[in-house]
């Protein structure tokens, strides 16, 4: 059975457990996003020119 929380170590409050909750999510989010940006990045070196050819013709709203 576990042991209730002693004078120790106190029990975090609501906030802080979805303040970090919040963080970790938003840290994910920007470990994907460099990883999306650096593999582009990679393919760009690697082949130019399909990926120019993609960022004029497919992507022309931008």
């Amino acid at each position: 059975m576990a042991e209730p929380n002693g004078p120790d170590s106190p029990q975090q409050s609501t906030a802080a457990n979805v303040a970090r909750d919040v963080f970790s999510s938003e840290k994910r989010e920007d470990i994907w996003a460099l990883l999306i940006a650096a593999g582009i990045f990679l393919v760009s070196v690697i082949a130019p020119e399909p990926v120019h050819a993609f960022f004029s013709s497919v992507l022309v709203l931008f």
